[in-house]
């Protein structure tokens, strides 16, 4: 292998990238079955915020906890993405001032990011795309990772998909941003969710 100039080396790119979402979606079905701590597993769970459509919930349910365990694995895997996203607190304080509890406010903002977030694989330029504003491997690895989790589960449903499958990717973000702002939870939030 020729290296380019400054001693690096070539790299393919979409090879690393299949490498890397392989080894997070292998290290998430290992922990698949965990549950979340205290109100958050209820939060996780909800079903005001059903997001696969017509599918049965225990799709939409299995694919937030992947994406809840997803962004676990990122922190266990990437530096940067066991740093909080700096922009989930402020953003829940105001989803707080409306809902009038924690849990409502964390499912509700989840459901928004996930109902805005493009279903294709994010621009890190779109402002809609949050999945490139959490520290970590970016939007592009988590939109690869979901696409492969959707596939495997899917293998596993009884019957046809209802929809769009590219739809599938929202309750997978679901769980993803939920655990992002578990992480990001303003200081007032913490005693609640100890609790």
């Amino acid at each position: 292998m020729m290296s380019e100039p400054g001693g690096l080396l070539p790299v393919d790119t979409g090879l690393v990238m299949q490498t890397l979402v392989e080894a997070v979606f292998a290290r998430v079905e290992e922990r698949r079955g965990e549950r979340p701590p205290g109100f958050i597993a209820e939060v996780l769970e909800t079903r005001d915020q059903t997001l696969a459509g017509d599918n049965p919930f225990d799709l939409d349910n299995r694919l937030r906890q992947a994406g809840y365990l997803s962004r676990l694995v990122e922190a266990e895997y990437f530096e940067p993405a066991r740093r909080p996203a700096d922009w989930i607190p402020e953003m829940l304080r105001e989803y707080h001032a409306r809902a009038g509890n924690w849990p409502q406010a964390i499912a509700e903002a989840c459901g928004d990011i996930a109902r805005s977030e493009p279903l294709g694989k994010p621009s890190p330029d779109d402002e809609l795309a949050k999945s490139w504003r959490v520290p970590g491997p970016g939007g592009h690895v988590r939109h690869f990772l979901a696409r492969r989790t959707i596939e495997d589960y899917l293998r596993e449903l009884e019957g046809p998909v209802e929809g769009d499958p590219a739809e599938l990717k929202r309750p997978w973000l679901y769980g993803f941003f939920v655990r992002a702002c578990e992480e990001a939870l303003p200081e007032e939030a913490v005693p609640e969710a100890d609790g």
